[in-house]
């Protein structure tokens, strides 16, 4: 019985993303329990609450500036084998914590090696979502970022039973033998068959050149059954000064075979084509005679399939390049930048912010639920404006984060109670929706390379959001209230997503540089 082959949006595109849930729920579901942690390192090691939140701002440097390392090693290696050697650091700091006698080894495993274990665990799982799944890309990268959301319902509240019932040294090996639990799940992050890590030699059967009239005689009528290969250039480019000998280059093709039972004249291989991505033709002043070469492939498959095939780029400095000057690419960076500095200031402040309303820290805390339940809400619930093509990708983007910045601008003139809370949960649900476009961004304009640049992303976004400790500090404690950074992060993300109607410009800017630098490679023979 022949296998099923794999197809885009199937059912095991599903359970892709069902995997990628359970390791974003336990990789950023730990990252709610920070909280209850820091507050067991003072009770335990009497530190002060500088000391004790180092692991935590270690953790977070790691993950964010250890980005750049876990794309390059996702683009040679792939996304599976990356998440898995994550899983094993992740869980491994972890349980070294157990053994820990001070903060300042703390610091380093759960820090250091736990941290790096999260950026490799956490970072490329949504690069293999994306690849599976072509109609229902965006609905799958929500569910597959809402395992954040539903690990933070649920390690917070094991993580304060097992601290009350083991104390620190035993939650600390019990999360660790938790996180282990990423590796079964890593196993199913296979790469789809339709992306190609490395190009497979193709053995070559070539008939001598030959003109045409000395191919006509040589090869005579033949009845039997042949394989027959189409040949269709998608770009020809001309050098030379006449239209007379042609001498044609070609690159990067493919071919389809089909078999046709009356036979064929060899001469002309009627209805036959090979698909050629590219071919240049060198023109000379000699005269007309017209080389003739067939290739033949070890394999052809079906025009579907090979239609759908992605050669990722293996070579870590030519992805790099493609990456730093690609102009889309840092209108991306740009745009997470800008949701950056929205998030990590709300996260810190928001019980602290409604306490200077007012409102008492008992009430204040659940405006941190609801920012959960609206980021829930909306990583699971947005995706199908664009699977539909009700909207684009781009447009909805420039929507979501004007709609955040406006959101975010509007907290600080609103007093009332319960307008504050609903508004609360549209910006969570912004937030959401917004967070699930940024790896579909990625996997549209940056096909060959998305692990590195999945990888780049949180580099330039963690050098900004190194501000924000100072932004806050300088509002609170210099201006003495919130509101102004609430206005001034509030209204970059508005501007950025304005920006976001320069796209068409940025694309037709990035086909004159591909040009430029095709140009510069080109080989000659």
């Amino acid at each position: 019985m022949a296998r099923k082959v794999d197809v885009p949006d199937s059912a095991r595109s599903w359970a892709i993303a069902l995997a990628a849930c359970v390791i974003n729920a336990l990789m950023s579901g730990i990252t709610r329990t920070t909280g209850l942690l820091y507050v067991a390192l003072i009770d335990t090691y009497g530190v002060s609450r500088f000391e004790a939140n180092l692991p935590f701002s270690m953790r977070n440097i790691v993950r964010n500036l250890g980005s750049p390392v876990v794309g390059a090693l996702g683009q040679r290696f792939g996304p599976r084998n990356v998440t898995l050697i994550g899983g094993v650091f992740g869980s491994l700091g972890i349980v070294l914590c157990t053994f820990a006698p001070n903060v300042i080894w703390i610091t380093i495993l759960w820090g250091g090696i736990h941290g790096f274990g999260v950026a490799l665990g956490n970072t490329l799982c949504q690069v293999v979502v994306t690849q599976y799944f072509v109609k229902h890309r965006a609905t799958a990268t929500g569910l597959a970022f809402s395992g954040s959301c539903f690990g933070s319902f649920v390690l917070p509240v094991l993580m304060e039973y097992m601290l009350s019932q083991l104390g620190l040294s035993g939650a600390f090996l019990v999360t660790g033998a938790i996180l282990m639990h990423v590796l079964p799940f890593a196993l199913l992050l296979k790469e789809p068959p339709w992306i190609q890590r490395k190009t497979k030699a193709v053995a070559q059967t070539r008939v001598p050149d030959l003109t045409t009239s000395q191919y006509v005689k040589e090869y005579p009528d033949t009845k039997e059954s042949q394989n027959v290969f189409t040949i269709d250039f998608k770009q020809r480019r001309s050098f030379g000064e006449s239209d007379r000998n042609q001498d044609n280059i070609e690159k990067n093709c493919y071919s389809n075979s089909s078999s046709n039972e009356n036979g064929i004249r060899n001469p002309i291989f009627e209805d036959s084509m090979t698909n050629i991505n590219e071919a240049y033709s060198y023109q000379d002043k000699e005269e007309n005679n017209h080389p003739i070469q067939n290739v033949l492939p070890e394999e052809a498959g079906d025009k579907d399939s090979s239609s759908q095939h992605q050669k990722q780029e293996t070579s870590v400095r030519k992805a790099l390049i493609i990456i730093l000057s690609d102009p889309v690419f840092h209108m991306i960076s740009l745009s997470l930048g800008a949701f950056a500095m929205l998030i990590d200031p709300v996260f810190t402040v928001i019980v602290d912010f409604i306490r200077d309303k007012g409102i008492t820290e008992t009430v204040a805390k659940y405006f941190i639920s609801a920012l959960a339940l609206g980021d829930l809400v909306g990583r699971l619930g947005f995706g199908w404006i664009t699977d539909r093509n009700y909207m684009t990708v781009p447009r909805f983007m420039m929507m979501m984060q004007m709609a955040h910045g406006l959101c975010f601008m509007l907290m600080p003139l609103i007093y009332n109670l319960y307008i504050l809370f609903v508004v609360t949960i549209i910006f969570g649900i912004i937030t959401g929706a917004a967070l699930v476009m940024f790896p579909i961004l990625i996997g549209k304009y940056l096909p060959t390379v998305q692990s590195m640049a999945i990888g780049c992303m949180p580099f330039f976004t963690g050098l900004l959001t190194l501000t924000v400790p100072s932004l806050i500090g300088y509002f609170r404690d210099e201006v003495g209230s919130y509101n102004g950074m609430f206005f001034l992060t509030g209204g970059a993300s508005v501007v950025v997503g304005f920006l976001w109607l320069l796209e068409p410009l940025l694309i037709k800017l990035r086909k004159k540089l591909q040009k430029k630098s095709s140009a510069k490679t080109t080989v000659y023979p």
